[in-house]
Protein backbone atom coordinates (compact mmCIF):
# COMPACT_ATOMS: atom_id res chain seq x y z
CA UNK A 1 0.00 0.00 0.00
CA UNK A 2 3.25 2.39 1.17
CA UNK A 3 4.91 1.84 -2.78
CA UNK A 4 1.11 2.42 -4.49
CA UNK A 5 0.97 5.70 -2.27
CA UNK A 6 4.63 6.70 -2.87
CA UNK A 7 3.89 5.98 -6.78
CA UNK A 8 0.60 8.41 -6.58
CA UNK A 9 2.05 11.09 -5.10
CA UNK A 10 5.13 11.10 -7.57
CA UNK A 11 2.50 10.99 -10.74
CA UNK A 12 1.25 13.86 -9.21
CA UNK A 13 4.39 15.70 -8.92
CA UNK A 14 5.11 14.60 -12.69
CA UNK A 15 1.60 16.12 -13.98
CA UNK A 16 2.00 19.38 -11.67
CA UNK A 17 5.08 19.76 -13.32
CA UNK A 18 4.05 19.07 -16.94
CA UNK A 19 0.87 21.58 -16.43
CA UNK A 20 3.47 24.07 -15.11
CA UNK A 21 5.87 24.07 -17.40
CA UNK A 22 2.59 23.55 -20.48
CA UNK A 23 1.47 27.40 -18.85
CA UNK A 24 5.16 28.57 -19.17
CA UNK A 25 5.40 27.42 -22.67
CA UNK A 26 6.31 30.55 -24.83
CA UNK A 27 4.13 31.26 -27.52
CA UNK A 28 5.44 31.54 -31.70
CA UNK A 29 7.06 34.80 -31.46
CA UNK A 30 5.21 37.81 -33.51
CA UNK A 31 7.11 40.58 -35.42
CA UNK A 32 6.14 44.10 -35.57
CA UNK A 33 7.67 43.26 -39.47
CA UNK A 34 5.10 40.36 -40.50
CA UNK A 35 2.62 40.60 -43.54
CA UNK A 36 -0.11 39.66 -44.77
CA UNK A 37 -2.60 39.35 -48.15
CA UNK A 38 -5.79 40.90 -49.40
CA UNK A 39 -7.75 39.97 -51.40
CA UNK A 40 -10.51 41.83 -52.86
CA UNK A 41 -13.36 40.58 -55.07
CA UNK A 42 -16.36 42.32 -56.85
CA UNK A 43 -14.50 44.42 -59.18
CA UNK A 44 -16.22 45.25 -62.57
CA UNK A 45 -14.78 43.12 -65.25
CA UNK A 46 -15.84 44.82 -68.66
CA UNK A 47 -12.91 47.97 -67.84
CA UNK A 48 -9.39 47.86 -65.81
CA UNK A 49 -10.46 49.11 -61.91
CA UNK A 50 -7.43 50.40 -59.93
CA UNK A 51 -8.24 49.87 -56.07
CA UNK A 52 -5.80 51.65 -53.37
CA UNK A 53 -4.76 50.48 -49.80
CA UNK A 54 -4.28 53.17 -47.49
CA UNK A 55 -3.07 52.31 -43.86
CA UNK A 56 -5.18 53.64 -41.26
CA UNK A 57 -4.35 51.71 -38.45
CA UNK A 58 -1.33 50.40 -37.28
CA UNK A 59 -0.61 47.35 -34.84
CA UNK A 60 1.44 47.35 -31.76
CA UNK A 61 3.77 44.51 -31.07
CA UNK A 62 6.88 43.91 -28.44
CA UNK A 63 9.43 42.12 -30.55
CA UNK A 64 10.77 41.33 -27.33
CA UNK A 65 8.02 39.51 -25.98
CA UNK A 66 7.16 38.47 -29.15
CA UNK A 67 3.60 39.83 -28.64
CA UNK A 68 1.27 42.63 -29.51
CA UNK A 69 1.17 45.67 -26.54
CA UNK A 70 -1.64 47.09 -25.35
CA UNK A 71 -3.49 49.74 -26.82
CA UNK A 72 -3.31 47.02 -29.59
CA UNK A 73 -4.35 49.40 -32.50
CA UNK A 74 -3.25 53.03 -33.26
CA UNK A 75 -4.75 55.64 -35.72
CA UNK A 76 -2.45 57.16 -38.60
CA UNK A 77 -1.06 60.18 -37.04
CA UNK A 78 -2.05 61.92 -40.21
CA UNK A 79 -5.52 60.30 -39.73
CA UNK A 80 -6.08 60.90 -36.02
CA UNK A 81 -4.94 64.90 -36.84
CA UNK A 82 -7.78 64.87 -39.07
CA UNK A 83 -10.25 63.31 -37.05
CA UNK A 84 -9.49 65.80 -34.16
CA UNK A 85 -10.85 68.12 -36.59
CA UNK A 86 -13.80 66.46 -38.61
CA UNK A 87 -16.55 65.17 -35.47
CA UNK A 88 -14.88 62.15 -35.06
CA UNK A 89 -12.78 62.43 -31.98
CA UNK A 90 -15.09 59.56 -30.12
CA UNK A 91 -12.96 57.07 -32.03
CA UNK A 92 -9.64 58.07 -30.70
CA UNK A 93 -9.37 57.05 -27.09
CA UNK A 94 -5.66 58.96 -25.99
CA UNK A 95 -5.47 57.89 -22.47
CA UNK A 96 -4.27 54.57 -23.78
CA UNK A 97 -1.98 55.86 -25.45
CA UNK A 98 -1.57 58.59 -28.11
CA UNK A 99 -3.76 58.30 -31.32
CA UNK A 100 -5.12 54.58 -29.36
CA UNK A 101 -7.90 53.54 -31.23
CA UNK A 102 -11.25 53.52 -29.00
CA UNK A 103 -12.88 50.68 -28.33
CA UNK A 104 -16.21 52.25 -29.49
CA UNK A 105 -14.65 52.90 -32.94
CA UNK A 106 -14.95 48.70 -32.70
CA UNK A 107 -18.55 48.74 -32.01
CA UNK A 108 -19.63 51.59 -34.33
CA UNK A 109 -22.94 50.64 -36.33
CA UNK A 110 -22.64 49.90 -39.91
CA UNK A 111 -24.41 53.31 -40.87
CA UNK A 112 -22.17 54.98 -38.87
CA UNK A 113 -19.40 53.02 -40.67
CA UNK A 114 -20.00 54.03 -43.87
CA UNK A 115 -20.46 57.74 -43.15
CA UNK A 116 -16.49 57.30 -41.61
CA UNK A 117 -15.45 55.67 -44.44
CA UNK A 118 -16.98 57.80 -46.94
CA UNK A 119 -16.14 60.74 -45.47
CA UNK A 120 -12.17 59.44 -44.74
CA UNK A 121 -12.27 58.43 -48.58
CA UNK A 122 -13.14 61.62 -49.97
CA UNK A 123 -10.45 63.61 -47.38
CA UNK A 124 -7.61 61.20 -48.69
CA UNK A 125 -8.75 61.73 -52.49
CA UNK A 126 -9.25 65.69 -52.05
CA UNK A 127 -5.49 65.89 -49.96
CA UNK A 128 -6.98 66.72 -46.73
CA UNK A 129 -5.24 63.88 -45.44
CA UNK A 130 -1.52 63.21 -46.72
CA UNK A 131 -1.87 60.03 -46.89
CA UNK A 132 0.55 57.50 -49.47
CA UNK A 133 -1.11 53.99 -50.56
CA UNK A 134 0.66 51.24 -49.11
CA UNK A 135 -0.30 49.54 -52.58
CA UNK A 136 -1.94 50.05 -55.64
CA UNK A 137 -3.02 46.70 -57.57
CA UNK A 138 -5.05 47.06 -60.66
CA UNK A 139 -7.11 44.06 -62.20
CA UNK A 140 -5.25 41.68 -64.92
CA UNK A 141 -6.34 41.23 -68.81
CA UNK A 142 -8.53 38.37 -69.70
CA UNK A 143 -9.08 38.40 -73.09
CA UNK A 144 -11.46 40.96 -73.68
CA UNK A 145 -12.69 41.36 -70.35
CA UNK A 146 -10.63 41.44 -66.85
CA UNK A 147 -10.71 40.16 -63.86
CA UNK A 148 -12.48 40.26 -61.16
CA UNK A 149 -10.19 40.81 -57.96
CA UNK A 150 -6.83 41.98 -57.25
CA UNK A 151 -4.32 40.84 -54.26
CA UNK A 152 -2.14 42.61 -51.89
CA UNK A 153 1.24 40.93 -50.65
CA UNK A 154 3.41 41.44 -47.85
CA UNK A 155 0.72 44.14 -46.25
CA UNK A 156 2.43 45.43 -42.72
CA UNK A 157 -0.06 44.57 -39.94
CA UNK A 158 -2.93 46.98 -39.47
CA UNK A 159 -6.13 48.06 -40.98
CA UNK A 160 -6.30 49.48 -44.43
CA UNK A 161 -9.39 51.43 -46.23
CA UNK A 162 -9.69 50.59 -49.66
CA UNK A 163 -10.82 52.94 -52.51
CA UNK A 164 -11.63 51.69 -55.78
CA UNK A 165 -12.20 53.45 -59.18
CA UNK A 166 -12.32 52.46 -63.21
CA UNK A 167 -14.69 50.56 -65.09
CA UNK A 168 -18.67 51.27 -65.29
CA UNK A 169 -18.85 50.98 -61.20
CA UNK A 170 -19.76 53.30 -58.21
CA UNK A 171 -17.38 51.61 -55.41
CA UNK A 172 -18.26 52.39 -52.10
CA UNK A 173 -14.97 52.72 -49.84
CA UNK A 174 -14.27 49.53 -47.66
CA UNK A 175 -11.68 47.99 -44.88
CA UNK A 176 -9.57 45.48 -44.75
CA UNK A 177 -7.70 44.06 -41.60
CA UNK A 178 -4.38 42.13 -41.74
CA UNK A 179 -3.75 41.61 -37.83
CA UNK A 180 -2.29 38.74 -35.04
CA UNK A 181 -4.52 36.30 -34.00
CA UNK A 182 -3.72 34.08 -31.05
CA UNK A 183 -4.76 30.29 -31.41
CA UNK A 184 -3.52 27.64 -28.95
CA UNK A 185 -0.42 29.33 -27.72
CA UNK A 186 0.33 30.37 -31.44
CA UNK A 187 -0.10 33.99 -32.65
CA UNK A 188 -0.67 34.45 -36.81
CA UNK A 189 -1.33 37.32 -39.14
CA UNK A 190 -4.88 36.74 -40.29
CA UNK A 191 -5.49 37.55 -44.12
CA UNK A 192 -8.54 39.59 -45.31
CA UNK A 193 -10.53 38.52 -48.50
CA UNK A 194 -13.09 41.80 -48.97
CA UNK A 195 -16.09 41.91 -51.12
CA UNK A 196 -16.54 45.44 -52.28
CA UNK A 197 -19.75 47.06 -52.35
CA UNK A 198 -20.67 48.57 -55.63
CA UNK A 199 -23.22 50.23 -58.08
CA UNK A 200 -23.55 50.04 -61.85
CA UNK A 201 -24.87 52.33 -64.03
CA UNK A 202 -26.28 50.47 -66.79
CA UNK A 203 -24.83 51.70 -70.64
CA UNK A 204 -28.68 53.61 -71.61
CA UNK A 205 -31.26 52.29 -73.68
CA UNK A 206 -31.84 53.81 -76.92
CA UNK A 207 -34.88 53.50 -79.05
CA UNK A 208 -37.55 55.27 -80.81
CA UNK A 209 -40.87 56.64 -79.25
CA UNK A 210 -43.02 54.89 -82.50
CA UNK A 211 -41.62 51.31 -83.00
CA UNK A 212 -42.43 51.83 -86.55
CA UNK A 213 -40.01 54.54 -86.82
CA UNK A 214 -37.32 52.39 -87.07
CA UNK A 215 -37.82 51.33 -90.55
CA UNK A 216 -38.03 55.20 -92.34
CA UNK A 217 -38.25 56.68 -95.47
CA UNK A 218 -36.70 60.35 -96.33
CA UNK A 219 -38.46 63.22 -94.36
CA UNK A 220 -39.68 60.86 -92.05
CA UNK A 221 -39.50 62.84 -88.32
CA UNK A 222 -38.18 60.37 -85.73
CA UNK A 223 -38.48 60.68 -82.17
CA UNK A 224 -36.25 59.29 -80.18
CA UNK A 225 -35.84 57.97 -76.11
CA UNK A 226 -33.23 57.22 -74.38
CA UNK A 227 -33.41 56.11 -70.54
CA UNK A 228 -30.94 55.79 -67.99
CA UNK A 229 -30.76 55.41 -64.50
CA UNK A 230 -29.36 58.63 -62.11
CA UNK A 231 -26.18 57.19 -60.46
CA UNK A 232 -25.71 56.11 -57.24
CA UNK A 233 -22.90 58.08 -55.54
CA UNK A 234 -21.54 58.18 -51.81
CA UNK A 235 -22.83 60.76 -49.61
CA UNK A 236 -19.33 62.35 -49.36
CA UNK A 237 -18.80 62.06 -52.91
CA UNK A 238 -16.34 65.18 -54.13
CA UNK A 239 -17.79 64.81 -57.94
CA UNK A 240 -21.09 63.53 -58.97
CA UNK A 241 -20.80 63.68 -62.52
CA UNK A 242 -23.93 62.89 -64.80
CA UNK A 243 -24.93 63.93 -68.28
CA UNK A 244 -26.82 62.19 -71.43
CA UNK A 245 -25.69 63.34 -74.92
CA UNK A 246 -26.62 61.77 -78.34
CA UNK A 247 -24.37 61.91 -81.88
CA UNK A 248 -26.70 61.62 -84.91
CA UNK A 249 -25.46 60.29 -88.30
CA UNK A 250 -25.43 61.96 -90.91
CA UNK A 251 -28.36 60.43 -92.69
CA UNK A 252 -30.38 62.52 -89.61
CA UNK A 253 -31.21 65.99 -89.31
CA UNK A 254 -31.11 67.14 -85.21
CA UNK A 255 -34.47 69.29 -84.63
CA UNK A 256 -32.66 71.04 -82.24
CA UNK A 257 -32.55 71.67 -79.00
CA UNK A 258 -36.16 73.19 -78.58
CA UNK A 259 -37.60 69.42 -79.21
CA UNK A 260 -35.83 68.06 -75.95
CA UNK A 261 -37.40 66.71 -72.97
CA UNK A 262 -36.62 65.21 -69.66
CA UNK A 263 -38.66 63.03 -67.92
CA UNK A 264 -38.82 61.17 -64.75
CA UNK A 265 -40.08 57.90 -64.52
CA UNK A 266 -42.28 57.95 -67.79
CA UNK A 267 -43.03 60.14 -70.64
CA UNK A 268 -46.09 62.60 -68.97
CA UNK A 269 -46.20 66.37 -68.97
CA UNK A 270 -46.83 65.49 -65.04
CA UNK A 271 -43.37 63.79 -65.09
CA UNK A 272 -41.06 66.75 -66.41
CA UNK A 273 -37.81 67.72 -64.86
CA UNK A 274 -37.72 71.11 -64.42
CA UNK A 275 -34.97 72.64 -66.84
CA UNK A 276 -33.20 74.45 -63.41
CA UNK A 277 -31.88 70.64 -63.10
CA UNK A 278 -29.69 70.13 -65.99
CA UNK A 279 -28.11 72.45 -69.01
CA UNK A 280 -27.97 71.74 -72.67
CA UNK A 281 -24.60 72.32 -74.58
CA UNK A 282 -23.33 71.30 -78.14
CA UNK A 283 -19.63 69.52 -77.06
CA UNK A 284 -17.21 68.54 -79.47
CA UNK A 285 -18.17 65.08 -80.85
CA UNK A 286 -21.70 65.07 -79.62
CA UNK A 287 -25.31 66.61 -81.05
CA UNK A 288 -25.90 67.49 -77.76
CA UNK A 289 -25.39 66.96 -74.40
CA UNK A 290 -27.44 67.72 -70.99
CA UNK A 291 -25.83 67.95 -67.49
CA UNK A 292 -27.52 67.52 -64.28
CA UNK A 293 -26.70 69.27 -61.51
CA UNK A 294 -24.84 68.16 -58.34
CA UNK A 295 -27.74 68.63 -56.35
CA UNK A 296 -30.19 67.07 -58.64
CA UNK A 297 -27.85 64.08 -58.85
CA UNK A 298 -27.10 63.83 -55.10
CA UNK A 299 -30.97 63.94 -54.46
CA UNK A 300 -32.54 61.23 -57.08
CA UNK A 301 -30.18 58.41 -57.00
CA UNK A 302 -31.35 55.21 -58.57
CA UNK A 303 -34.37 57.50 -60.25
CA UNK A 304 -35.00 56.55 -64.18
CA UNK A 305 -34.65 59.03 -66.50
CA UNK A 306 -35.90 59.61 -70.36
CA UNK A 307 -34.65 61.96 -72.57
CA UNK A 308 -36.71 62.56 -75.90
CA UNK A 309 -35.50 64.43 -78.88
CA UNK A 310 -36.16 64.72 -82.42
CA UNK A 311 -34.56 64.05 -86.05
CA UNK A 312 -35.33 64.28 -89.74
CA UNK A 313 -34.38 61.78 -92.17
CA UNK A 314 -32.66 64.10 -94.71
CA UNK A 315 -31.68 63.37 -98.35
CA UNK A 316 -28.11 61.56 -97.38
CA UNK A 317 -30.20 58.95 -95.30
CA UNK A 318 -29.96 56.08 -98.10
CA UNK A 319 -25.90 55.97 -99.04
CA UNK A 320 -25.36 56.07 -94.77
CA UNK A 321 -27.29 52.57 -95.24
CA UNK A 322 -28.10 51.99 -91.46
CA UNK A 323 -29.19 55.70 -89.84
CA UNK A 324 -26.95 54.97 -86.84
CA UNK A 325 -26.95 57.14 -83.74
CA UNK A 326 -25.14 56.98 -80.30
CA UNK A 327 -26.58 58.17 -77.08
CA UNK A 328 -23.63 58.62 -74.52
CA UNK A 329 -23.99 58.09 -70.57
CA UNK A 330 -21.19 60.07 -68.52
CA UNK A 331 -20.65 59.00 -64.72
CA UNK A 332 -17.92 59.46 -62.59
CA UNK A 333 -16.56 56.17 -61.93
CA UNK A 334 -14.33 57.45 -59.39
CA UNK A 335 -16.12 59.72 -57.06
CA UNK A 336 -13.49 61.54 -55.31
CA UNK A 337 -11.69 62.58 -58.32
CA UNK A 338 -11.37 63.10 -61.82
CA UNK A 339 -12.41 59.63 -63.12
CA UNK A 340 -14.80 60.74 -65.51
CA UNK A 341 -16.33 57.42 -67.76
CA UNK A 342 -18.77 57.33 -70.63
CA UNK A 343 -21.10 54.40 -71.63
CA UNK A 344 -22.67 54.69 -74.63
CA UNK A 345 -25.27 52.61 -76.91
CA UNK A 346 -25.99 52.66 -80.53
CA UNK A 347 -29.58 52.61 -81.96
CA UNK A 348 -30.34 52.30 -85.92
CA UNK A 349 -33.33 53.10 -88.48
CA UNK A 350 -33.10 51.90 -91.78
CA UNK A 351 -34.05 53.53 -95.72
CA UNK A 352 -34.54 51.00 -98.57
CA UNK A 353 -34.20 51.18 -102.26
CA UNK A 354 -36.02 49.73 -105.32
CA UNK A 355 -32.86 49.33 -108.63
CA UNK A 356 -33.98 48.36 -111.73
CA UNK A 357 -32.42 48.13 -115.53
CA UNK A 358 -34.50 48.43 -118.73
CA UNK A 359 -33.69 46.35 -121.43
CA UNK A 360 -35.14 44.82 -124.57
CA UNK A 361 -35.83 40.97 -125.39
CA UNK A 362 -32.11 40.21 -125.97
CA UNK A 363 -30.98 41.97 -122.75
CA UNK A 364 -29.73 45.09 -123.99
CA UNK A 365 -29.53 48.37 -121.95
CA UNK A 366 -32.24 50.83 -123.36
CA UNK A 367 -32.52 54.26 -122.53
CA UNK A 368 -35.58 57.17 -121.98
CA UNK A 369 -37.77 55.30 -119.97
CA UNK A 370 -39.99 56.90 -117.63
CA UNK A 371 -41.80 55.91 -114.75
CA UNK A 372 -43.87 57.40 -111.65
CA UNK A 373 -44.44 55.78 -108.34
CA UNK A 374 -47.38 55.48 -105.87
CA UNK A 375 -47.73 54.33 -102.35
CA UNK A 376 -49.99 52.43 -101.09
CA UNK A 377 -52.66 55.22 -100.77
CA UNK A 378 -52.14 55.48 -104.62
CA UNK A 379 -50.44 59.13 -103.80
CA UNK A 380 -47.64 59.77 -106.36
CA UNK A 381 -44.23 60.26 -104.52
CA UNK A 382 -41.99 63.08 -105.20
CA UNK A 383 -38.13 62.98 -105.98
CA UNK A 384 -35.35 64.83 -106.25
CA UNK A 385 -32.80 63.95 -109.09
CA UNK A 386 -29.16 63.65 -107.46
CA UNK A 387 -25.82 64.53 -109.72
CA UNK A 388 -25.95 60.96 -110.79
CA UNK A 389 -27.75 59.86 -113.99
CA UNK A 390 -30.94 58.07 -113.12
CA UNK A 391 -30.24 57.97 -109.20
CA UNK A 392 -33.71 59.50 -107.84
CA UNK A 393 -33.77 59.71 -103.51
CA UNK A 394 -37.58 60.46 -102.29
CA UNK A 395 -38.38 63.97 -101.87
CA UNK A 396 -41.73 64.77 -99.89
CA UNK A 397 -40.95 68.41 -100.70
CA UNK A 398 -40.08 68.19 -104.17
CA UNK A 399 -42.18 68.75 -107.16
CA UNK A 400 -41.34 66.11 -109.58
CA UNK A 401 -42.98 62.92 -110.05
CA UNK A 402 -40.76 61.16 -113.30
CA UNK A 403 -38.51 59.09 -113.08
CA UNK A 404 -36.40 58.81 -115.93
CA UNK A 405 -34.05 55.86 -116.99
CA UNK A 406 -30.03 56.78 -117.10
CA UNK A 407 -28.35 56.73 -120.52
CA UNK A 408 -27.26 53.41 -119.28
CA UNK A 409 -30.39 51.83 -118.97
CA UNK A 410 -30.69 51.96 -115.22
CA UNK A 411 -33.00 53.55 -112.77
CA UNK A 412 -32.12 53.65 -108.84
CA UNK A 413 -34.62 54.73 -106.31
CA UNK A 414 -33.82 55.67 -102.86
CA UNK A 415 -34.96 56.34 -99.55
CA UNK A 416 -38.06 54.77 -99.12
CA UNK A 417 -39.53 53.35 -96.44
CA UNK A 418 -41.04 49.67 -96.14
CA UNK A 419 -44.45 48.80 -97.81
CA UNK A 420 -45.66 48.88 -101.45
CA UNK A 421 -45.44 50.71 -104.13
CA UNK A 422 -46.41 49.98 -107.69
CA UNK A 423 -44.61 51.29 -110.32
CA UNK A 424 -45.72 52.35 -113.75
CA UNK A 425 -44.04 53.10 -117.05
CA UNK A 426 -45.28 56.60 -118.64
CA UNK A 427 -42.95 56.68 -121.58
CA UNK A 428 -41.23 53.76 -123.50
CA UNK A 429 -37.83 54.35 -125.00
CA UNK A 430 -37.81 55.44 -128.81
CA UNK A 431 -38.84 52.52 -130.89
CA UNK A 432 -40.62 50.43 -128.30
CA UNK A 433 -43.75 50.47 -127.26
CA UNK A 434 -45.36 51.45 -124.29
CA UNK A 435 -46.71 48.84 -121.63
CA UNK A 436 -50.09 48.38 -120.04
CA UNK A 437 -50.77 47.73 -116.09
CA UNK A 438 -47.62 47.96 -113.54
CA UNK A 439 -45.69 46.18 -111.51
CA UNK A 440 -46.04 45.83 -107.72
CA UNK A 441 -43.18 46.11 -105.38
CA UNK A 442 -43.21 44.77 -101.55
CA UNK A 443 -40.72 46.09 -99.58
CA UNK A 444 -40.59 43.98 -95.78
CA UNK A 445 -37.67 43.92 -92.74
CA UNK A 446 -40.35 42.24 -89.98
CA UNK A 447 -37.47 42.24 -87.81
CA UNK A 448 -35.57 45.77 -88.89
CA UNK A 449 -31.70 45.01 -89.73
CA UNK A 450 -31.90 47.19 -92.39
CA UNK A 451 -31.65 44.05 -95.11
CA UNK A 452 -34.98 42.95 -96.51
CA UNK A 453 -36.74 40.18 -96.07
CA UNK A 454 -37.58 37.09 -98.36
CA UNK A 455 -40.47 37.83 -98.33
CA UNK A 456 -40.15 41.25 -100.48
CA UNK A 457 -41.15 41.34 -103.72
CA UNK A 458 -42.11 42.73 -107.31
CA UNK A 459 -44.79 41.47 -109.89
CA UNK A 460 -45.80 42.46 -113.16
CA UNK A 461 -49.42 42.97 -114.15
CA UNK A 462 -50.87 43.77 -118.03
CA UNK A 463 -48.10 44.19 -120.48
CA UNK A 464 -45.40 44.92 -118.45
CA UNK A 465 -42.85 42.50 -118.37
CA UNK A 466 -40.25 41.73 -115.51
CA UNK A 467 -37.24 39.88 -117.42
CA UNK A 468 -35.25 37.04 -114.97
CA UNK A 469 -35.51 37.09 -111.67
CA UNK A 470 -36.15 39.61 -108.71
CA UNK A 471 -34.00 39.87 -106.23
CA UNK A 472 -33.15 41.69 -102.51
CA UNK A 473 -29.86 42.54 -101.11
CA UNK A 474 -29.14 44.74 -98.34
CA UNK A 475 -31.97 47.15 -98.42
CA UNK A 476 -32.28 47.06 -102.14
CA UNK A 477 -34.84 45.00 -104.41
CA UNK A 478 -33.29 44.59 -107.96
CA UNK A 479 -35.07 43.19 -111.25
CA UNK A 480 -34.81 44.43 -115.15
CA UNK A 481 -37.94 45.27 -116.87
CA UNK A 482 -38.21 44.32 -120.62
CA UNK A 483 -39.53 46.26 -123.28
CA UNK A 484 -41.23 45.09 -126.82
CA UNK A 485 -39.35 47.11 -129.81
CA UNK A 486 -42.34 48.67 -132.65
CA UNK A 487 -41.23 46.01 -135.09
CA UNK A 488 -41.98 42.99 -132.81
CA UNK A 489 -45.42 44.68 -131.61
CA UNK A 490 -46.40 45.21 -135.43
CA UNK A 491 -47.75 42.88 -138.01
CA UNK A 492 -50.00 42.69 -141.13
CA UNK A 493 -53.75 43.09 -140.70
CA UNK A 494 -55.91 41.24 -142.90
CA UNK A 495 -57.79 43.46 -145.71
CA UNK A 496 -61.92 42.49 -146.22
CA UNK A 497 -62.42 41.13 -150.05
CA UNK A 498 -58.84 39.74 -150.78
CA UNK A 499 -57.68 39.95 -154.45
CA UNK A 500 -59.28 37.57 -155.99
CA UNK A 501 -62.67 40.24 -156.34
CA UNK A 502 -60.79 42.79 -157.36
CA UNK A 503 -59.46 41.23 -160.52
CA UNK A 504 -62.99 40.08 -161.38
CA UNK A 505 -64.01 44.32 -160.31
CA UNK A 506 -61.11 45.30 -163.37
CA UNK A 507 -62.29 42.72 -165.60
CA UNK A 508 -65.93 43.54 -165.47
CA UNK A 509 -64.64 47.38 -165.90
CA UNK A 510 -62.28 46.19 -168.91
CA UNK A 511 -65.39 44.67 -170.46
CA UNK A 512 -67.95 47.26 -170.15
CA UNK A 513 -65.30 49.57 -171.71
CA UNK A 514 -64.95 47.44 -174.39
CA UNK A 515 -68.43 47.18 -174.96
CA UNK A 516 -69.15 50.47 -175.26
CA UNK A 517 -66.62 50.69 -178.14
CA UNK A 518 -68.01 48.27 -180.13
CA UNK A 519 -71.69 50.27 -179.65
CA UNK A 520 -70.46 53.24 -180.98
CA UNK A 521 -67.96 52.10 -183.78
CA UNK A 522 -71.71 49.83 -185.16
CA UNK A 523 -73.46 53.17 -184.78
CA UNK A 524 -70.83 54.97 -187.38
CA UNK A 525 -71.14 52.36 -189.90
CA UNK A 526 -75.17 51.95 -190.17
CA UNK A 527 -75.10 56.32 -190.75
CA UNK A 528 -72.68 55.78 -193.16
Amino acid sequence: MKKKSKLSKVLAICLAMVMVLSMSVPVLALSSTDTGTITVNNLDTERQVSVSAYQIITVNVDNTSGQPTYPMYTWNSAVAAWMRTNGFTSYINDTLGPDAVADVFKRMSADDQTVFLEKLAAAIRSGAISLTPAGTQTTAAQGETYANSVTFSDMAMGEYILIASGGVSIYQPATAKVIPTEADGTWTVQNDTVTMKRSTTPPPEKEVVDAGDQTVAIGDTITYKITTVVPDYPVDATRRTFYIGDKVSDGLTYSGDATINVYEGAIAEENKVSADNYTVSAPAGKTFQIDFTDAYVRENAGTTIIVTYEAVVNEDAFTTDALGNKAFLGVNNDPYGDGDYELETEYDVYTYGIQLDKVNAQGNPLSGAQFTLKNADGAELKFTETATDGVYKYDPDASNTTLEVSAGGSLQIQGLDVGTYTLTETKAPNNYVLPSGSITITLTDAQPDGVLDDTSSAAAAGTIKIRGTVSASNNVISFDVENTSSDDAGFTLPVTGGTGTMLFTILGVLLMAGAVTMVVVISRKKRA
